[in-house]
């Protein structure tokens, strides 16, 4: 039997997670807006049951387990220790906070709560994530020492008035940047030095930022994100046996190929995509560990959330990106 869910945000990316959890016939029983008209338009779309017109009600719901919190950025943090100190679970969106000192505040509840908390980066998840650290694990294509991945999308104020609001946490960094970031750190570790530069607009966020991340034993990663032009939202692991590709859109359920170091195709990964987006695999992975009684996720733990914020607080400070409650 499933855990019984609420969600807390009804903008899109919850009508998307909304719609692969009725696939993988996960139980939503109540949705929290700060708009009752929302919530209860989300409810009637969605199938359910207990509608709550402020996030206070959602977390005091005796009839919830664990919440899955989709709200803007700059409230991730306000949210999820909402819910961590009412008792819930939570499955938190990505970026999992502003900063690594917010994180580290739900790092610091959820362990005194003793409640699960993770944050929602569901392509780890899938099965073409799977396939490809399979294939790391293996030795295919040897000692990976180089990682480029690129999030690029055009998202003008006109599609994404939130992506081009400071105050609200925007910026090409912790939506798209986060995707890359985490790739990177999971396939080569954390880095012993992070460089950037970026490119800022005239209200203070990144357009565009590239990043590097150094090694001491001489790998590096190179990324990209970007959010006035469309890129190939692509990423490739060098080896020193070989490399793989992965095809448009990596943190997606995609394609890749295998090379060894004469470009030979070693292997070439084309499994059908999965049900929906595949964000149910996480809520699904979740769960698991709750009914194993973790609070943290082996494969997604709030450790490296901690230490994935402070890359991008590092990264903020080389491009200068200040957010306006921090000393300016």
């Amino acid at each position: 039997m499933s855990l019984r869910w609420g969600y807390m945000g009804t903008g899109r990316i919850a009508h998307v997670v909304a719609e692969d959890f009725k696939i993988a016939g996960l139980t939503i029983q109540a949705v929290g807006s700060r708009n009752l008209d929302s919530a209860q338009a989300f409810a009637e779309k969605h199938g359910i049951a207990d509608v709550h017109g402020s996030y206070e009600d959602l977390v005091a719901n005796p009839n919830i387990d664990i919440v899955y919190i989709s709200t803007l950025n700059y409230v991730h943090a306000e949210n999820a220790l909402l819910a961590i100190n009412a008792g819930k679970h939570v499955l938190l969106e990505k970026p999992f906070t502003m900063d690594a000192k917010q994180a580290l505040k739900i790092q610091k509840a959820a362990r005194e709560k003793n409640v699960f908390v993770m944050e929602a980066m569901w392509t780890r998840f899938l099965p073409s994530m799977d396939a490809i650290f399979d294939v790391l694990k293996k030795g295919t294509i040897g000692k990976p020492h180089m990682v480029m991945a690129d999030h690029s999308q055009y998202l003008p104020p006109s599609v994404s008035t939130r992506m081009w609001d400071l105050h609200t946490g925007g910026g090409a960094l912790l939506d798209l940047g986060i995707y890359p970031i985490s790739f990177a750190a999971r396939v080569l570790g954390l880095p012993d030095e992070v460089l950037a530069v970026g490119r800022l607009a005239f209200e203070g966020m990144d357009e565009a930022t590239s990043i590097i991340f150094n090694y001491e034993d001489g790998s590096q990663a190179a990324l990209t994100t970007c959010m006035t032009v469309a890129g190939p939202v692509t990423a490739t692991i060098l080896g020193d046996k070989g490399s793989i590709e992965i095809d448009n859109t990596f943190y997606a359920q995609t394609t890749f190929t295998v090379y060894d170091n004469e470009r030979n195709v070693l292997l070439r990964y084309d499994t059908p995509p999965v049900p929906g987006t595949g964000r149910q695999l996480q809520a699904l992975h979740a769960e698991k560990c709750i009914a194993d009684g973790l609070i943290e996720s082996p494969v997604m733990s709030v450790e490296e959330s901690v230490d994935l914020m402070q890359i991008m607080d590092d990264v903020r400070l080389e491009i200068g990106v200040v957010w306006d409650y921090e000393d300016q």
